[in-house]
C-alpha cells in the first residue's frame, strides 16, 4: 500500500465569514497560519489540494484537520466535502476533545471521495455552531489517500490473451 498526503494549497474565499490569519492557503503546513470564529453559524472555505499522483485501488481517504477550542465545548465546525457534483456534510470537528491545545482529528471520506476523479475534485468548507463563548481555531488541513498501485504488466498480459496470442 501507497499513501499520500497532501496539505491543502489554494484557498478560493467563496465562503468568507471566519478570520483569516497569516498568509493564504491559511491551513497549510505552518504553525503561522490559521483561520477562527466565535460567530455562530459562520462559514468559510473552499479549500483544494494538489492533483493526486496516485493511481490503482483506493482504499481509504481521510480529511485530517489540526485545531483547537479556546474554551472547553464551545463550539464545532460542520465539515462539507465538494465531491465533483455536490456539497456532502462529512463530518465535525473540534466538538469535545481540543480545548487548549492543538489536536489532529480525522474524517473518513473513503465512501464519499471513491473515485480519483471525486478525489481530484475534492473541495473543502466549515459551518460553526456556537456552543458557549469562546472561538474554534483550525490551522492545518490535509487529504490523506492510501491506495494500492496496479501492478505493471498485469493489464498487457490480459490483452495478449484476449488478442489470442
Amino acid at each position: 500500500m501507497t499513501v499520500e498526503e497532501v496539505y491543502t494549497n489554494t484557498f478560493d474565499a467563496r465562503l468568507l465569514a471566519w478570520t483569516e490569519v497569516g498568509v493564504t492557503p491559511y491551513l497549510q503546513n505552518t504553525d503561522a497560519d490559521s483561520i477562527n470564529t466565535n460567530t455562530d453559524l459562520r462559514e468559510e472555505g473552499d479549500w483544494t489540494f494538489p492533483v493526486s499522483a496516485g493511481s490503482g485501488t483506493i482504499n481509504s481517504i481521510k480529511l485530517r484537520l489540526e485545531n483547537r477550542l479556546t474554551v472547553l465545548d464551545c463550539g464545532s465546525a460542520d465539515v462539507y466535502v465538494w465531491d465533483g457534483t455536490s456539497w456532502v456534510y462529512v463530518g465535525v470537528i473540534g466538538a469535545w476533545n481540543t480545548f487548549g491545545t492543538f489536536n489532529w482529528e480525522e474524517i473518513d471520506v473513503s465512501a464519499i471521495l471513491n473515485t480519483w476523479a471525486k478525489i481530484n475534485a475534492c473541495e473543502v468548507y466549515f459551518h460553526y455552531n456556537k456552543f458557549l463563548t469562546g472561538i474554534i481555531h483550525v490551522r492545518r488541513l490535509t487529504r490523506k489517500v492510501d491506495y494500492t498501485v496496479a501492478a505493471a504488466g498485469v493489464a498487457s498480459k490480459r490483452l495478449l490473451v484476449g488478442v489470442g496470442l
